[in-house]
């Protein structure tokens, strides 16, 4: 029988010690201040004190002052780095030290930048290639090209030079600041407890009918979804590129390439709009109404590459913008954040938070009541099936649904080729229970059971145990093999019958 859950915990934080999310946010202008209007404090510590994959990561904040020639240091207490550079030989951005960034930029075109650091977009561009996940934003007009406007995939997913962006002032600037209760147009009122309005895409490449999971909330029906940002009176705007076939800076390799197994290329997605509108503040023009995109996500996973997300304004992340935000307006902003992180990880560290995860539920209500922890072997197709809903019901309520369909999803990348995959989607269930959906169940019916037999036999050793990770690596790749082959095979028995009926009626 498994442990209560604080003993587990304590041997899940040894056992998984390699799956902690590292996560780094850079900014050139803003800062950490508590106190400051534009510090990043309520940002990070929504960070900090979340969970993303279940595990609670490591966040660390950097000053990015390109060309200073001043050597980079790191205070460990604050988990802080002055004088950071990407390319800096102990704190630099490698794929091995971070599995995040967070780029909030400030620095306008022409400025300190990337430019001013040799080797700085190389680093970026190879954390990309490798997996890693990169968030970016400015504000206003060229806020935060220096940094951001030419770096690959998010040069083309929002609108970085002077000459292409909207204004801080004009008629074109976009502002999704409302009037504040006292119905008159103020600067302030960016602060009050008004946010502004998003209208989701409920159509995206993560189905029809459900929010793409970077505004998806855990323990919601599918219609439920984040449809607030905080406000500000003159916000960027980020775009979905008209063109994929631009290169990296080496010429050869392909800024957007192809999803795997497939002919077609990833294409970043609008993932929400949002209207600006409104009367004049002071010292600004009224403006004509538009809708524009304020956030946009491309899934380079698909295509073997980082995730990359880019945002409207900085001003979704910094405390005055969020100082008069409360309830669940302010609870979906930080889910919000821990969204970002979440989906942003690599395929690696998404995949090793499945064990402590399940683990965890298995000595949770409901499923301690209703899974008996036995060896895969003893289970059927449709038994397996049957506890891989089970264990879906139980994470949705504590996880958002896309987290919860990525396990599913890699479970089954794990065991088959792209091409076995792609057949398999095919037929979406018309054909008796023969679906991706329904055999990924079956795996996690297996996989569940795996989690909880490795934790049932390591939890006696405690501390003492070798290589926990690889360890629950060979159980998960027996019993998902086992739960596929087991489902699959089950599925083609009731096929062949229903070809027997067919072929009797026809006769």
């Amino acid at each position: 029988m498994l442990k209560n859950l604080a003993v587990l915990d304590s041997f899940i934080l040894k056992w998984f010690r390699e799956c902690t999310p590292k996560i780094l946010v850079v900014t050139d202008g803003l800062n950490f201040s508590a106190v400051d209007d534009f510090g990043l404090t309520r940002f990070v510590n929504a960070l900090r004190t979340s969970t993303v994959h279940a595990m609670t990561p490591i966040v660390r904040t950097a000053l990015y002052t390109p060309g200073s020639g001043t050597a980079a240091s790191l205070d460990a207490t604050a988990q802080h780095i002055s004088n950071f550079q990407f390319t800096d030989a102990s704190h630099g951005l490698l794929k091995s030290r971070y599995d995040v960034v967070f780029l909030l930029a400030i620095t306008r075109e022409g400025g300190a930048g990337l430019a001013q650091e040799p080797g700085a977009q190389a680093a970026i561009v190879n954390f990309m290639q490798q997996g890693g996940g990169l968030f970016a934003t400015g504000d206003h007009e060229d806020l935060g090209a220096a940094m951001c406007m030419t770096i690959p995939r998010v040069q083309g997913m929002r609108r970085w030079a002077a000459a292409d962006t909207p204004s801080g002032g004009g008629i074109d600037r976009l502002t999704t600041t409302g009037p504040g209760t006292n119905d008159v147009f103020e600067f302030a009122d960016q602060s009050d407890a008004l946010p502004q309005r998003l209208y989701v895409n409920f159509r995206t490449s993560f189905g029809v009918g459900v929010a793409h999971p970077v505004l998806q909330v855990p323990g919601a029906a599918p219609a439920r979804a984040i449809e607030v940002f905080p406000d500000h009176p003159h916000e960027g705007e980020c775009r979905v590129p008209a063109l994929l076939t631009g290169k990296l800076p080496d010429g050869v390799t392909d800024e957007w390439p192809l999803a795997t197994g497939s002919t077609q290329r990833v294409v970043p997605e609008a993932i929400a709009l949002t209207v600006s509108e409104g009367n004049a503040f002071p010292g600004k023009a009224a403006v004509a109404p538009r809708s524009f995109i304020p956030v946009c996500a491309y899934d380079g996973q698909q295509a073997e590459v980082g995730r990359v997300v880019t945002d409207s304004t900085w001003h979704h992340f910094v405390n005055i913008n969020l100082v008069g935000l409360a309830g669940r307006n302010l609870s979906d902003v930080q889910q919000y954040y821990r969204n970002l992180a979440t989906w942003l990880m690599p395929k690696h560290v998404r995949r090793c938070w499945r064990y402590p995860v399940l683990i965890r539920e298995l000595v949770r209500y409901p499923l301690f009541e209703e899974i008996r922890l036995e060896p895969v072997e003893k289970f059927d197709g449709p038994a397996l099936h049957a506890l891989g809903e089970k264990v879906e019901d139980a994470l949705q309520q504590r996880f958002t649904r896309g987290e919860v369909a990525a396990m599913v999803d890699d479970a089954l990348d794990e065991m088959l080729d792209a091409r076995t995959r792609q057949l398999l989607d095919g037929f979406h269930g018309r054909y008796g229970e023969v679906s991706s959906r329904d055999t990924g169940l079956a795996a996690l019916g297996a996989l569940t059971l795996a989690s909880g037999n490795t934790a049932l036999q390591l939890q006696e050793k405690g501390d003492d145990v070798k290589d926990a990770i690889g360890l629950f690596d060979e159980a998960a790749a027996k019993a998902l093999r086992l739960g596929i082959q087991r489902y699959l095979g089950d599925a083609r028995e009731g096929l062949r019958r229903l070809d027997e009926v067919i072929g009797a009626v026809l006769r």
